[in-house]
């Protein structure tokens, strides 16, 4: 095995037209623009109980964090949509890969991260105030070039990108368990490096294959240089199956420091409804909140779409705001599956790890009046976009529901991706 570490420098020495891939305005389906539509944050925080706020919370910025993924869709909705605005809280956002250091060190107050063992543990500074994203995905991207996506075992001897070792990796294994290729890592050329870069060097023809969250896999088969041989969902999954409250682990929460909570009470109750209101934006007013999306994460508009289609239908309701003692279960039982290695003990986050942020995100949802998130999606959701919906038809309700003409809208016909396209008449 050849494993090589290349800095992040390597990558940011690219052409500039390549750094445009993220973001190609000459490509563009569409300009992204959030419409004006029905939406009154005023009345959406009519529910709300407002209390008063104490000296310190008074005039007091609330830091909230962000990494760059997919995953974290709702972070920048609140913001754009008026609710933060409407719930009297001053909010400075920041996307940022750094953005668990900053909770840590006190400098963020909120962020929108990943479950871990360490911040979920009693004398954490941190803890999972809500989920935002439960179960998967993540996804092996090739390029298509190089890799068969017909023939899986085709990737074995070549050059990946990533954070993580095959063998040692609990997607990785699952993947090698479904399409028959190696999970040895001494079969690959390893190269480490985060995703963004990653998707970059596989563009540049650096590395052959990568590991990623989205929008780094979309935005690699929209521009055509890549395509998803695999998507990993966290769990264990029969074929058709999608993710549910009772079979999906966890993913990403929405993590508060305990000071911000103790010394800012009613802020941190307003920051939490903020959130559940994000995510029910997401819902009722996903082609909106697509365009947010692109805006926010610097991606096409077609990749926004793609996106929030993904986290709220194809995959199941997996955005969200409720997690439970049974999404830890899950998420053990993936990771403890595999023997001959076995994950490493400090990668697995068991359900005994989850209780005290179960016991206080509990408490903060009762203070604050959080709605239950099931009974939310059987009532406003469901019927406008039930799960099984093909990508065209959400989109077309997606866009009635907003008021998008078919003129303003994004073209979805003309694009380099079959992934979601395929039942699409072009």
């Amino acid at each position: 095995m050849k494993k090589r570490v290349i800095a992040v420098l390597l990558v940011g020495a690219m052409s500039v037209s390549l750094l445009a891939g993220c973001h190609d305005s000459s490509s563009e389906t569409a300009a992204v623009e959030v419409e004006e539509t029905d939406y009154d944050p005023e009345e959406a925080v009519a529910d709300f109980e407002f209390g008063e706020l104490n000296d310190t919370e008074e005039g007091y910025v609330v830091e909230m964090g962000y990494f760059n993924c997919d995953h974290m869709c709702s972070s920048i909705i609140a913001e754009k949509a008026g609710i933060y605005e409407a719930l009297g809280v001053n909010v400075n956002i920041t996307k940022s890969a750094e953005t668990v250091n900053a909770l840590i060190s006190g400098a963020m107050d909120v962020g929108y991260i990943f479950f871990s063992k360490n911040l979920m543990a009693e004398d954490s500074p941190l803890f999972q105030a809500s989920a935002n994203h439960i179960g998967g995905s993540r996804y092996l991207v090739v390029n298509p070039e190089v890799v068969d996506v017909d023939d899986p075992t085709s990737i074995e001897g070549k050059t990946i990108g990533g954070l993580t070792e095959p063998e040692t990796d609990a997607e990785w294994r699952k993947w090698s368990e479904e399409y028959g290729f190696s999970y040895n890592t001494a079969d690959y050329n390893l190269v480490t490096m985060g995703q963004q870069d990653a998707m970059f060097a596989l563009k540049a023809g650096q590395v052959d294959a990568f590991t990623c969250c989205d929008p780094y896999a979309s935005i690699a088969e929209y521009e055509g240089f890549g395509k998803i041989l695999a998507i990993s969902w966290g769990a264990n999954l029969e074929e058709g199956d999608l993710l549910t409250d009772e079979n999906a682990g966890t993913c990403c929460s929405y993590a508060m420091s305990k000071e911000f909570r103790e010394k800012c009470p009613e802020l941190s109750r307003r920051m939490i409804y903020a959130h559940m209101l994000a995510v029910e934006y997401l819902y009722t007013h996903p082609y909106n909140a697509a365009m947010m999306f692109a805006d926010g994460f610097d991606v096409d508009p077609y990749v926004g779409l793609r996106t929030v289609y993904m986290k709220t239908v194809a995959e199941g309701r997996t955005i969200t705001w409720q997690w439970s003692e049974q999404n830890m279960i899950n998420s053990e039982q993936f990771e403890r599956q595999w023997t001959n290695p076995s994950v490493p003990e400090e990668d697995i986050i068991s359900a005994e790890d989850s209780k005290n942020s179960l016991e206080l995100s509990g408490q903060i949802f009762q203070d604050a009046g959080v709605k239950d998130f099931n009974e939310f999606i059987a009532e406003e959701v469901d019927e406008l976009f039930p799960l099984g919906m093909t990508f065209e038809d959400w989109y077309n309700a997606a866009k009635a529901v907003d008021g998008i003409s078919d003129e303003d809208a994004v073209d979805i016909t003309d694009t380099a991706t079959p992934y979601l396209n395929e039942n699409l008449e072009v």
